[in-house]
């Protein structure tokens, strides 16, 4: 099955033009958001989405960009949660050997998210390097409970040898399906997925989703998983302008990907993510002076 690939290239400041974020940041979020968190005593608003992030000490401040954009855009209440190999080994959780073509340290600790999930509604896995553009509901009103697992189902051979900070490029069926997917977490196929089976089990079995059949595996528009590079925009169809750039083979956080195409988009994200974090870290330490003043009681 092939991805829906547009044919023109990328119109940067057409699609700037196009992107209308739900919100101005995170100072503006809902007041029924906090952190990401949906206000628990309001009964009338909906679950909250689960959205694991792979983690990597290398790229820190992707991972903060990626959830920074994820949670200033998003019209609905999401939980964020980094999938750190650290932390995972510590519970016990993970404790596979790193492999040599292993590019990141999330390589296989991402097909753990129906576990982390407690095999319960729907939970989504998204790679670091993602910058989010839509609206995250946008991607939730696609879902269908008939399918075991959601994403876009690229048709994609990379010519590069490398890619981010030198790691080697691998070529195999199904590549990059499972760098954005919507688990259906409660799909009895799913409950395969135990630390066990992630820790012993090969690459081609969870990279080719091979636990499942080809109609449990539902296909997403290529807009929420846009490969830089692969994909492309047709001029004035807003239809392909990118809800998710995808940066996989490397970001403007890597010297040697500082002038990628649409790192523009990225840096500008990147500073308004960082006032965002100093605007915050002000409050809090202003907040802390308050409370240490000697009157207050």
């Amino acid at each position: 099955m092939s991805t829906l690939v547009a044919e023109t290239n990328f119109k940067n400041e057409e699609v700037k033009k196009s992107l209308s974020p739900t919100k101005a940041g995170l100072d503006s979020l809902p007041k029924s958001l906090v952190n990401g968190n949906a206000n628990k005593d309001n009964a009338d608003k909906p679950p909250k989405l689960k959205i694991f992030i792979g983690y990597d000490p290398r790229e820190d401040i992707a991972y903060e960009v990626c959830r920074y954009s994820l949670l200033k855009r998003s019209s609905i209440p999401v939980e964020i949660t980094p999938i750190k190999q650290s932390e995972l080994r510590g519970k016990g959780l993970y404790w596979r050997e790193r492999g040599k073509l292993e590019s990141t340290e999330f390589s296989f600790s991402r097909f753990l998210t129906p576990h982390l999930a407690d095999y319960e509604g729907w939970a989504m896995f998204v790679d670091c390097d993602f910058l989010y553009l839509g609206d995250i509901k946008e991607l939730t009103d696609l879902i269908d409970d008939k399918f075991a697992i959601m994403c876009v189902q690229h048709d994609y051979a990379p010519k590069e040898t490398t890619k981010m900070d030198g790691a080697v490029q691998t070529v195999y069926p199904r590549k990059n399906w499972s760098s954005m997917v919507l688990y259906n977490c409660s799909h009895p196929k799913n409950r395969i997925l135990t630390p066990e089976v992630v820790n012993t089990e090969s690459g081609a079995f969870l990279h080719r989703f091979q636990w499942l059949e080809d109609d449990e595996i539902g296909e997403i528009p290529f807009v929420w998983n846009f490969l830089v590079g692969h994909n492309r925009v047709v001029e004035g169809d807003s239809s392909t302008f990118p809800k998710a750039i995808h940066y996989t083979l490397g970001g403007p956080w890597f010297e040697a990907w500082k002038d990628c195409e649409f790192g523009d988009l990225w840096l500008k994200e990147l500073e308004e993510y960082k006032k965002a974090k100093e605007k915050k870290d002000r409050t809090l330490l202003a907040h802390h002076r308050f409370r240490g003043c000697s009157w207050i009681k």
